[in-house]
C-alpha cells in the first residue's frame, strides 16, 4: 500500500482521503525580531485514529529532520524509523499520541502492570485515561509480548478519544538558534530537529541570528561569512556535511518540532516565562502562550 498517492498537502494542512489527518492551527512569526525565527502551533490528535494517519505523522516530523518534502507518507521511511533504534522505533513515534481508558477490557492489559514504558512517558487525566505515545506502546509490546492477549500496537483511538487528546496534546513547530535548541531540549520532552548530518547547506542554506548587542560588530559577520566559506570549501574537498557542519557558529539556525503532555507544558512555561530566563528562549513561551490563547 502506497499512501503517498493519496495525500493532499498545503502549508496548513495534510489530508487523507479526503480527511484533515494533521494540522496547523496558527503561528506567530518573527518571534527574535529578525524575520526568521517562528513558532507553529500543530494539531496532532487525529494520528492514532488508524494505520495511515501514524505513517503521515511520523513521516510529517521526520520530513523535518531529512527536509525532504517527499518522506510525507513514505512507508520505506516509516518502515525504517520503526527499526532505528536497536530494532525499535525512532523519537518521531512518540508524536503519535495514544489515549488509554481505565475502562477499556483491552487497554487494561497494559494499564494493570505495575510497570510500563507507557506508564512511564504517560499522564493521566481526570483519573480515567493515560495519555501516552506510539513509541511507548510499541516499547511495551516488543519487550514482553507474552503478557499480552493481542497485540497492543494495534489500539488505535476513536474520533471521540481524538478529541480528548487535541484538549491536552500539544505539538510546536519551532525556527531557534542553536543555543536557544540546547535551552529548550533540557526539558525532557519528544523532539525531533533537522538534521545537518544529512541535510547539506547546499540543499538548506544556513540561516543565522545575531543579537541586537551583535549586530554592529563587524567581526560578527565576517565571522558568519568565514564559516560559510570554509564549510563548502570543506565539502567540495570530500568532507561529509557531519563533519563540515563543526565550523558553523552557535548563532545558527535550526528548526526543531517538539511534542509536550500536560506537566511537560506547564514546567516549560514556569520556567521560560520567568523574567530570569534568557529572552530569546522566552520569546518561544511567550508565542507559545499566546497562540494557545488565540484557540481558545
Amino acid at each position: 500500500m502506497n499512501i503517498s498517492l493519496e495525500i493532499l498537502y498545503n502549508l496548513s494542512s495534510i489530508f487523507y482521503k479526503g480527511k484533515i489527518v494533521i494540522e496547523k492551527i496558527n503561528e506567530k512569526q518573527n518571534i527574535l525580531n529578525d524575520n526568521i525565527g517562528f513558532v507553529e502551533n500543530w494539531d496532532f490528535s487525529r494520528a492514532n485514529l488508524n494505520e495511515e494517519n501514524r505513517i503521515l505523522a511520523i513521516t510529517q516530523v521526520a520530513s523535518i529532520c531529512y527536509q525532504n518534502p517527499k518522506a510525507l507518507g513514505s512507508e520505506s521511511l516509516y518502515n525504517r524509523l520503526m527499526a532505528e533504534s536497536m530494532g525499535l522505533p525512532s523519537s518521531s513515534f512518540e508524536f503519535v499520541p495514544v489515549l488509554l481508558d481505565y475502562e477499556n477490557p483491552k487497554h487494561q492489559e497494559i494499564l494493570k502492570l505495575e510497570y510500563s514504558n507507557c506508564k512511564k512517558f504517560g499522564e493521566i487525566l481526570d483519573d480515567r485515561y493515560l495519555l501516552t505515545n506510539y513509541r511507548a506502546l510499541v516499547y511495551d509490546f516488543e519487550n514482553d509480548k507474552d503478557k499480552f492477549s493481542f497485540d497492543i500496537r494495534t489500539i488505535f483511538n476513536t474520533q471521540e478519544e481524538c478529541k480528548i487528546i487535541k484538549e491536552y496534546f500539544k505539538v510546536f513547530l519551532f525556527k531557534v538558534d542553536f543555543p536557544t535548541r540546547s535551552q529548550m531540549v533540557r526539558h525532557r520532552i519528544s523532539w525531533q530537529e533537522l538534521s545537518r548530518r544529512y541535510v547539506s547547506a547546499k540543499r538548506v542554506p544556513f540561516e543565522f541570528y545575531v543579537s541586537e548587542k551583535l549586530k554592529e560588530n563587524q567581526k560578527v559577520q565576517d565571522l558568519i561569512k568565514q564559516s560559510e566559506d570554509l564549510y563548502f570549501e570543506l565539502l567540495e574537498n570530500g568532507v561529509k556535511p557531519q563533519e563540515a557542519r563543526r565550523v558553523i557558529p552557535q548563532m545558527g539556525y535550526t528548526q526543531i518540532w517538539g511534542a509536550f503532555m500536560p506537566k511537560q507544558l506547564d514546567n516549560y512555561f514556569k520556567l521560560r516565562l520567568d523574567e530570569h530566563a534568557q529572552w530569546e528562549i522566552r520569546q518561544t513561551a511567550i508565542a507559545m502562550q499566546e497562540l494557545l490563547r488565540w484557540v481558545l
